[in-house]
């Protein structure tokens, strides 16, 4: 549970850094752990965004998940740029959904979980 747990945050945490690059100050969170599952929904002030940067943001949260990639995750995460390490968020999660309308960026990740990590 707790490794599970670890994982969850760290991907909150590089969504945050990403939204705080971005000119993002103020967030509101709401983190939900089930049984199988876990949602992270992060809503975000954001005065300015591109539609670059929302369609690169969409892109980088919704690349495949790769399992794999978890293992190693902790020693590659923070050595990487901002980008990079969305795309490894991206990469452990199973959906993504990125919104954004009168200066509001909401973000919501979903991952399914291992039996291994319950």
């Amino acid at each position: 549970m707790k490794l599970r747990y670890e994982k969850s945050v760290r991907v909150m945490s590089d969504i945050m850094g990403y939204c705080h690059l971005i000119g993002c100050n103020r967030f509101k969170v709401d983190f939900e752990m089930k049984e199988t599952t876990t949602e992270i929904t992060i809503v975000a002030e954001v005065p300015n965004i591109t539609e670059k940067q929302l369609k690169e943001m969409t892109k980088l949260l919704n690349m495949p998940r790769q399992h794999e990639v978890e293992q190693y995750y902790w020693n590659i995460s923070g050595e990487e740029e901002i980008d990079n390490e969305l795309s490894l968020a991206g990469m452990m999660t199973d959906e993504a959904t990125v919104d954004y309308a009168e200066g509001v960026l909401t973000v919501t990740v979903l991952r399914c979980e291992d039996s291994s990590e319950a």
